[in-house]
């Protein structure tokens, strides 16, 4: 005689289809899924019938700016603009007699002149961020308030020379910060994406990030790669799956160059469109040595900016001159783009278990000024993705949202990047990634190309 027995559940999603027909969830995690009909000893409190539609794991995306993401909903974004004449007669319209300042993003046409910016005003700063977020273009009213116009006379900065910026820039308040993040998580949930790894998070953004959490306001898990002294300082030890499993303070961002639209990534021989110029390098022997030394005694993961190919030469290198790679690969060290990658690095990668962090759309975005910036021998070196996969090197996929879109349905062939590889980059592949009985229950339901329902944790957080 068979024994009846029965099993209480939260929640019963049922009529799916594909690889995964149900799914039930309890205090957050997948305590039974399969195909077929569900099996009548499921009691639940609560059922959700997903109408035909497809189960997809969470999303992953393992490179975003979450405050940017959201703060552009607020900020007036040039990105649109095909020409420097519509951006100077949208910048004068913007100009009225009360007006302190300006500040625009995403420009992504030519450099722009000091004498285009003046031509809207002389007397207050105006500052134009270009698409990458690695370089801006200012007026000469800005230049002489900073008392850089005779070290910047172009008006034209670049990375780490964006700093003396600061103090004419915007003070952002709390309440715009938690507007921003919010506004970031809606665009991010409503495509399925689930966690999300935040680059270069500061300490007032985490702050916020942190109260969200608290009260329980946001829902999307995010893991932090701190970035700046302050934040640094208030982490001096990971701190990881807080607030059940939706925070990881556990990596520090580095950055070794900068981007290869404003030439700042640092190439292993010149730029084909400036001749003598290699890009800039963002760090020192001395000094990267000494943050990893720390990165290692404190176990904290390093997530490096390499996008131009002697950034990583010049990581491998220090890692190789003076650590072994038993102390390096347990911490699963990150290069971040390889947009330009030499083949004769990956050896080394795979010997410290370096992942691979990629974004497949700026390779997508780049291609049309690409050749003539880096020469047509070098393209061979641009996105070699399979090369690295077939390696054995462990990859993981990203956005770089808001840079590119962070819908990632847009790069199908990487969706392996977006789930196994992005849980093993943020030590999470015992608990996503995949949906298996004692996972998460975080996933994404789908018809088509569209987002019908995101779920973190059992719970429903989006739906169309």
């Amino acid at each position: 005689m068979q024994a009846c027995w029965e099993l209480l559940i939260d929640t019963l999603f049922y009529n799916g289809k594909g690889r995964i027909h149900w799914l039930a969830s309890s205090r957050g995690w997948i305590q039974d899924l399969g195909t077929g009909k569900p099996p009548k000893h499921l009691l639940a409190k609560k059922k959700i019938n997903l109408e035909g539609h497809e189960i997809f794991p969470g999303w992953i995306d393992s490179h975003v700016h979450l405050y940017l993401l959201g703060s552009k909903k607020y900020e007036l974004d040039v990105g649109f603009c095909s020409s420097q004449d519509e951006l100077l007669e949208i910048l004068k319209g913007e100009v009225t007699p009360k007006t302190s300042g300006l500040e625009v993003c995403g420009w992504k046409g030519s450099e722009l002149s000091l004498f285009l910016l003046d031509q809207v005003s002389s007397c207050i700063p105006i500052i134009v961020r270009r698409v990458d977020e690695h370089a801006v273009w200012v007026n000469t009213c800005l230049l002489k308030k900073a008392n850089i116009l005779k070290k910047y006379p172009t008006g034209f900065l670049a990375d780490k020379a964006m700093k003396h910026l600061e103090p004419f820039r915007p003070k952002v308040s709390p309440h715009e910060i938690e507007a921003a993040l919010m506004e970031a998580e809606i665009q991010l949930l409503s495509d399925g994406i689930t966690s999300v790894h935040d680059m270069a998070t500061e300490l007032l953004p985490l702050k916020t990030l942190i109260t969200l959490m608290q009260q329980k306001k946001m829902n999307l898990r995010v893991s932090c790669a701190l970035y700046g002294k302050e934040a640094c300082n208030a982490f001096p030890k990971p701190q990881v799956n807080l607030f059940n499993h939706h925070l990881n303070i556990r990596a520090k961002k580095i950055f070794i160059d900068g981007a290869l639209g404003s030439r700042g990534a640092w190439l292993s021989s010149p730029y084909e469109d400036s001749p003598g110029h290699c890009g800039t390098p963002l760090s020192t022997e001395k000094e990267l040595v000494s943050t990893i030394r720390k990165a290692l005694q404190n176990q904290f993961q390093l997530i490096f900016h390499v996008l131009g190919d002697q950034a990583s030469i010049f990581v491998l290198e220090i890692l190789n001159t003076y650590f072994s790679p038993k102390e390096v690969r347990d911490r699963r060290f990150r290069f971040e783009h390889l947009e330009v990658c030499h083949p004769k690095v990956l050896p080394l990668m795979k010997k410290f278990g370096i992942i691979a962090s990629v974004q497949p759309w700026h390779i997508v975005s780049d291609r049309p000024w690409l050749e003539k910036r880096l020469g047509k021998k070098r393209m061979n070196t641009v996105g070699i993705f399979d090369k690295m996969k077939k390696k054995g090197i462990p990859l993981c996929g990203g956005s770089d949202t808001p840079i590119e879109p962070h819908d990632p349905r847009l790069v199908k062939k990487f969706v392996h990047f977006y789930t196994v590889g992005g849980a093993y980059a943020e030590f999470s592949e015992d608990t996503k990634g995949t949906l298996e009985i004692g996972k998460l229950a975080d996933f994404s339901v789908r018809s088509k190309e569209k987002t019908e329902m995101t779920v973190v944790g059992g719970e429903v957080v989006y739906a169309r």
